[in-house]
């Protein structure tokens, strides 16, 4: 027996769902369930910098693609919805909001997935490599800049000094603690140290 959920558009099989032409433009290989692309787009020990970035960057495009993608769905929940309620009586009727979402799979499907609990799994593996990304990138402008100050022959006081900024805050910087460094240190240093603000990044 169908219920009021049973007719709703459902958000198709997992296993299916990145190889829909939706998202061919993100050339996922069409041999790999969603599982496996997941899987490829996980953190590994051995990612560098680059690598990690392209994954994100791939997760947000692919995020942003299932948003687009649930919108469609729920377009055509409605307009089902519609159909179906010009056939029934006051009491009959159904509103959009009475139908869940993700709609349960229907008697066709064997899905294992909704396309926003897809969603929620490319969030949280944003969110993971975007954190382990953001602490590889100050632990190693870290390193660079303690490298830096003992080839120069300098306390971290000396330099704080130079540049405007307590020992203490210099000491931050040096441990990879502190998460926002601002420009105008940055710019103070690369002067100080006689380099370009590239050099003192890492990106030449």
């Amino acid at each position: 027996m169908k219920t009021k959920n049973a007719f709703a558009f459902r958000d198709f099989d997992s296993a299916r769902i990145l190889q829909r032409p939706f998202f061919k433009n993100l050339y996922f290989s069409p041999d790999k369930s969603d599982a496996e692309i997941l899987e490829s787009l996980s953190m590994s020990t051995e990612d560098s910098v680059d690598i990690l970035e392209k994954k994100l960057y791939m997760i947000k495009a692919t995020h942003e693609r299932l948003t687009k993608f649930r919108h469609l769905i729920d377009r055509h929940n409605e307009k089902r919805l519609d159909k179906y309620n010009k056939k029934k009586s006051k009491s009959e009727k159904i509103r959009m909001n009475e139908l869940q979402r993700p709609a349960p799979v229907m008697e066709y499907f064997s899905a294992s997935l909704s396309v926003l609990e897809l969603m929620k799994k490319f969030e949280k593996l944003y969110y993971d490599i975007d954190k382990k990304l953001q602490t590889r990138y100050r632990k190693d402008f870290a390193n660079r800049l303690k490298r830096i100050r003992r080839d120069l022959g300098l306390t971290q006081k000396q330099l704080g000094d130079l540049i405007q900024i307590s020992p203490q805050v210099f000491s931050l910087y040096e441990r990879g603690e502190r998460r926002d460094i601002p420009i105008h240190t940055i710019i103070r240093l690369a002067k100080v140290l006689n380099m370009s603000t590239d050099q003192l990044l890492g990106l030449k």
